[in-house]
């Protein structure tokens, strides 16, 4: 009988894991790629109209590492360019391994601070290597208002800065 329970309490505990969406513990999730230069800086400049929430978004990320994303200088190559575009389509904004970061300004100016703080400060996740992960992080697939970063944003960022 004793045997019995110990199969099944195995049996779910490995279902449990096994399931996609089912989240145990906090995960780090990072991508192939990063925008972070060999001095293990992001440097970011451009001429959206959503630059304003660049700039916190990179307060937001170097609050938890500082110095790591910056604004572009005389001095220093921009590693990241942010733009706009105007598409009929569902994306709020996209990152590209090239270095650029384009903002869909007719799903953008219809969010509220909070929505366009998100969109910035998860692009930005992408471009320091992170990938998408739970409905409570940032660097949630979905746009939300969350504008802080959870234990799984800064495990991922733990993790990605390790690769830079």
């Amino acid at each position: 009988m004793k045997r019995t329970y110990l199969f099944l309490l195995i049996g779910i505990c490995l279902y449990t894991i096994a399931i996609p969406g089912i989240r145990v513990d906090a995960a780090a999730k990072i991508n192939t790629w990063d925008l972070v230069d060999s001095g293990k800086h992001m440097d970011y400049d451009g001429n959206s109209k959503y630059m304003s929430y660049i700039k916190s978004g990179a307060g937001t990320w170097n609050s938890y590492k500082k110095g790591v994303i910056r604004p572009d200088s005389t001095y220093i190559i921009e590693d990241v360019y942010c733009s706009d575009t105007s598409a009929n389509n569902n994306v709020n904004a996209t990152t590209y391994s090239n270095g650029k970061i384009i903002f869909n300004k007719k799903n953008m100016d219809k969010k509220d601070k909070a929505g366009k703080q998100n969109v910035a400060t998860h692009e930005l996740g992408h471009c320091l290597r992170l990938a998408h992960n739970a409905s409570s992080d940032v660097m949630y697939m979905y746009s939300t208002s969350k504008t802080t970063l959870s234990t799984n944003d800064k495990k991922s960022y733990d993790a990605a800065y390790k690769k830079y």
